[in-house]
């Protein structure tokens, strides 16, 4: 039977959140031969203190990995809606699923209701926090400090808080309820509980970081956790254990969360019913901080691992981010490009790495079209070149359907697989994608995603510099070009023609001036009109321009006029140019099938280039050697 492929669809691959969650969706589709899919834009949504609007083309930019994903070969879906940077992603991924007939999971999301959700019931574990403060230690005198005042998590667990104590008669007073906003604001409310003089026994935090503030600054202020005052947090982070005191805290169900994701989509897949909302429980972690766990002494090769290692690290990702900038202040191709990118790959402990590129963005670095000089939002390309390869023999430059997510097939191996997809994008241009096989979801957290920022905005200036190169060399064409044929215009020639004289004075060899005229211009425009005539005009510059030799600088100069400029002094060499013109017309005439026959009479003057007072006196008596050569032919017409 075909293996089963799930997308997972998450914000913050620094977020120890999303992580745990995502880390147990991996071990379950592991274990029942499933194929993973992460979609994993970085830039979480702001919370809610701070004072910060995502700008719109962010926005765009990250929730465009999300178009990415292939339906048709999607089997389920399992997305974080609270973590969405804009809102509305959530629906958007919802609609395309129903419309695709592809079950989703919403997970730990109270806010969006999808056909299935998993959510967290933080309540019975601040009710067990509560519950074991007057139950085992008899206190009666217990603060809360919460979140912020109306946000869903923070109403559930002062829900719970007012719920226990009133279960034990115990007063709910809000004097003792405070608002530390998840952050540095609960050292001014551990603050205003001292102040106050009605001490308290304990005080309980709707989170670690805010219980890690509290005792710090209880200990600051001469009082002990947990002899004078016991402390608890919430969502058992790893910091809890590298506290001192160890903090008590409650465990949510991430874990849980995620496994029973995985467990409704099979369900589904089987045909069995499932509910419309799941609810998974938190548990309650004992530690020191209440006084309920002896201190527990860390090796010295674990504090080391831990501590030192952690640090090396930050400093080996920092001096790496450092030379990434600074190389590419010289980078000149796509290939320099990316190198770092080697770097990257074994720092992250990546299996395989694709940089896969918008074939319209690698098009445009090479070939410039007038109708893109208008910036304007564009997404995920139906084709994409790969750039970039690491783990996998792809070749750099390979083009690949978008449908297919990687340069490589990576669905059909011998054991399943997790691939995860995170954007590149750049002020207005979705750039592309990195297609990574990691060895774990959380990674290295804020390195990955400064990484992929820096890695971002090098790759789209990289971009956006070839374009301006480009479109400054289109301007330049026009300025020194003649639109219709190609060849340069009077300014071009003395730019180009100046450069081509000094260079062969310096040398001290001849320079050429060959002028051509088209026989019989004006009687093809009086009976066949200007198209006609432009033709003409056109078909004798492409003959000029194929006879010269490189470098030669070639020049319309007037309506039928033409002046080439070139290092020669070979007679014979000149003469095979003039045959090589006369017979690319004759060819062009025997098979045009037009009423007309174009022509056109050359002559060439050569001379040392010290004695070339100037190109206009040099093509000047090459034009008096192409008019007699035009008046010779009219006369022999006539006879």
């Amino acid at each position: 039977m075909k293996r089963k492929n799930i997308a997972v669809c998450v914000t913050g691959y620094n977020w120890d959140y999303e992580s745990k969650i995502v880390s147990a969706v991996w071990d379950e589709c592991l274990r029942l031969d499933i194929n993973l899919l992460i979609f994993a834009p970085l830039i979480h949504r702001p919370s809610l203190n701070m004072d910060r609007v995502l700008p719109e083309s962010v926005i765009r930019g990250e929730k465009e990995i999300f178009n990415l994903m292939n339906y048709d070969i999607i089997d389920g879906i399992i997305i974080m809606g609270e973590s969405m940077a804009d809102e509305q992603t959530v629906y958007e991924i919802a609609a395309k699923a129903a419309e695709n007939k592809v079950p989703i999971v919403n997970v730990c999301d109270p806010v969006h209701t999808l056909q299935r959700n998993v959510l967290l019931n933080d309540r019975n574990g601040m009710g067990d926090v509560v519950r074991h403060l007057v139950e085992v230690h008899g206190f009666t005198k217990i603060n809360f400090i919460g979140g912020f005042k109306g946000n869903v998590q923070t109403e559930e667990r002062l829900e719970a808080y007012k719920r226990v104590l009133s279960e034990h008669n115990i007063p709910v007073e809000e004097s003792r309820i405070a608002y530390g906003e998840f952050w540095k604001k609960s050292i001014e409310c551990t603050q205003q509980f001292i102040a106050s003089g009605d001490i308290p026994e304990a005080i309980v935090c709707a989170n670690d970081t805010m219980a890690i503030f509290c005792i710090d600054t209880l200990q600051n202020m001469g009082y002990r956790v947990p002899e004078d005052i016991v402390v608890t947090g919430f969502d058992a982070t790893p910091d809890i254990e590298k506290h001192k005191p160890t903090i008590t805290s409650v465990r949510q169900g991430l874990v849980a969360a995620g496994h029973k994701a995985v467990e409704i989509l099979t369900d589904i897949w089987a045909g069995k019913p499932t509910e419309v909302v799941s609810e998974v429980y938190a548990e309650l972690v004992l530690m020191e901080s209440c006084g309920c766990a002896h201190s527990a002494e860390k090796k010295v090769y674990d504090y080391f691992t831990e501590t030192y290692g952690a640090e090396t690290d930050s400093m080996e990702f920092h001096i790496y981010i450092h030379d990434m900038n600074t190389d590419f202040a010289s980078v000149k191709n796509h290939t320099e490009l990316f190198a770092s990118a080697n770097h990257s790959a074994r720092f992250f402990k990546l299996k395989r790495l694709f940089v896969c590129i918008c074939s319209n963005i690698y098009k445009e670095s090479t070939k410039l079209d007038k109708n893109e000089l208008i910036s304007s939002f564009r997404g995920v390309s139906d084709e994409m070149v790969n750039m970039f390869s690491y783990g996998s023999n792809v070749p750099v430059g390979k083009t690949f359907p978008t449908s297919q997510l990687a340069p490589e097939e990576i669905l059909e191996g011998e054991k399943p697989v997790v691939f995860a997809f995170s954007p590149l994008y750049f002020k207005d241009s979705f750039l592309g994608y990195l297609a990574y096989e990691p060895s774990c979801f959380n990674g290295y957290g804020k390195h990955f995603e400064t990484w992929l920022m820096t890695l971002s905005n090098n790759t789209g200036s990289f971009y956006m510099n070839k374009k301006l190169e480009l479109v400054v060399e289109q301007l330049e064409n026009l300025y020194v070009r003649d639109p219709l044929t190609g060849l340069y215009n009077r300014r071009g020639m003395s730019k180009y023609g100046e450069e081509l004289m000094r260079r062969a004075k310096s040398s001290g060899i001849c320079i050429t001036a060959l002028c051509s005229d088209i026989d019989n211009l004006k009687p093809i425009n009086d009976l066949y009109g200007h198209e006609a005539g432009d033709n003409a005009i056109v078909r004798t510059a492409k003959a000029i321009a194929d006879a010269m030799p490189c470098g030669a600088v070639c020049v319309r100069t007037g309506g039928d006029e033409f002046c080439s400029l070139l290092i020669s002094e070979s007679d014979e060499e000149l003469m095979g140019i003039v045959n090589r013109i006369e017979a690319a017309l004759d060819k062009y005439n025997s098979t045009s099938g037009l009423p007309y026959k174009i022509g056109c009479s050359s002559g060439f003057c050569c001379m040392k280039a010290e004695e070339a007072d100037s190109i206009e006196k040099l093509a000047a008596l090459a034009d008096e050697q192409m008019y007699m050569i035009k008046t010779r032919k009219k006369a022999m017409r006539k006879m």
